[in-house]
């Protein structure tokens, strides 16, 4: 609409000078000379000079600048959230590593403390079997006494008929 307007003043310019002009020079019977043409041409000239930057240039212009200024801040911004990111890619990355480091030193911890509770519960196992395998043998040697005892009676009674079964006869012992 605005654009429209100015062409169809832009139009209406021309078409007055080119009146004008024309009517000046049909008037004049030479061409090359100078009259008074020639300054109503310079004054239609800078008026249309004028008319031309204020309506055409200047907003032109300013446009321009406009889209220049935009463009360069949406550069600047983007390189600003480009280095923003790799900030946060770098903090992510030292927290991820931090965490790793964390994690493997909880684990090695949970092991040593496993390894200990493991030893400790094994030492314990082999003193209780320790304690075990002394009282089984200090039964074994008390029962092994006790038959010894019950035997030994028996002993001779056996002997003797081993003896006689062995030689053919009876033998006393």
């Amino acid at each position: 609409m605005y654009l429209e307007r100015v062409r169809n003043f832009i139009f209406y310019i021309l078409v007055l000078f080119v009146v004008i002009t024309s009517n000046a020079f049909a008037a004049s019977e030479d061409l090359l000379t100078v009259n008074k043409t020639v300054f109503i041409q310079i004054i239609i000239f800078l008026a249309a000079i004028f008319i031309l930057n204020k309506l055409v240039f200047k907003p032109f212009l300013n446009l321009i600048d406009k889209r220049v200024k935009l463009t360069r801040g949406a550069i600047e911004e983007a390189n600003e959230l480009e280095a923003k990111v790799k900030q946060i890619i770098e903090d992510y990355d030292a927290k991820l590593t931090q965490a790793r480091v964390q994690a493997i030193e909880e684990r090695n911890k949970i092991i040593l403390e496993g390894q200990t509770v493991a030893g400790g519960i094994v030492s314990k196992a082999r003193e209780e079997t320790g304690v075990l395998l002394e009282e089984a043998k200090t039964k074994l040697e008390a029962d092994t006494k006790e038959i010894k005892e019950k035997i030994k009676g028996d002993i001779d009674g056996l002997a003797g008929d081993i003896a006689s079964r062995v030689l053919g006869k009876e033998v006393r012992i």
